[in-house]
């Protein structure tokens, strides 16, 4: 696994800037893991989560800033909850390129929990595909694993 804060100490004058993106839609994944982390003593002020209700311009902007300034880029990559898409298209495609073009600093966490049938197969064989191209990259099979992790570098 790449360690994040083997990087962040190189450069002293970074601070930490965690992105929360992935899955969206009436998935709230969010909604407990930025208490968990707060509840270990992460700060909520370097939680960046880019769910608002009106995903504007303006809102899209502020986004791409945060993704630029992060330390950490978070790929929560879930099942949306919502009828006909039973898969988070658009977040494994940015957690990919994320990989490309900022493995250092990019983590996923496949979350197939409460997935089945077809859209647990996609799933599956993205984790594999994507572990076996980046090996040495931060992604992780479970919340559990990713939590353990971030926390050991955010601390």
């Amino acid at each position: 696994m790449i360690g994040l804060k083997r990087c962040a100490q190189k450069n002293n004058n970074m601070e930490e800037l965690v992105f929360l993106g992935g899955t969206s839609g009436n998935n709230n994944w969010r909604d407990h893991f930025i208490p968990i982390l707060v509840s270990k003593g992460i700060k909520e002020e370097i939680l960046f989560n880019p769910v608002v209700k009106d995903w504007n311009e303006e809102a899209q902007a502020r986004e791409e800033k945060a993704k630029q300034e992060a330390t950490h880029l978070i790929f929560y990559i879930a099942d949306p909850k919502q009828e006909g898409n039973p898969l988070s298209t658009y977040s494994m495609v940015e957690a990919t390129m994320a990989l490309y073009d900022y493995p250092e600093r990019t983590v996923i966490i496949f979350d197939t929990e409460e997935m089945a049938g077809h859209p647990l197969k996609v799933m599956n064989q993205v984790f594999k595909v994507l572990k076996n191209r980046f090996s040495q990259a931060n992604i992780f099979a479970t919340e559990q694993e990713a939590l353990d992790w971030l926390l050991d570098q955010l601390q």
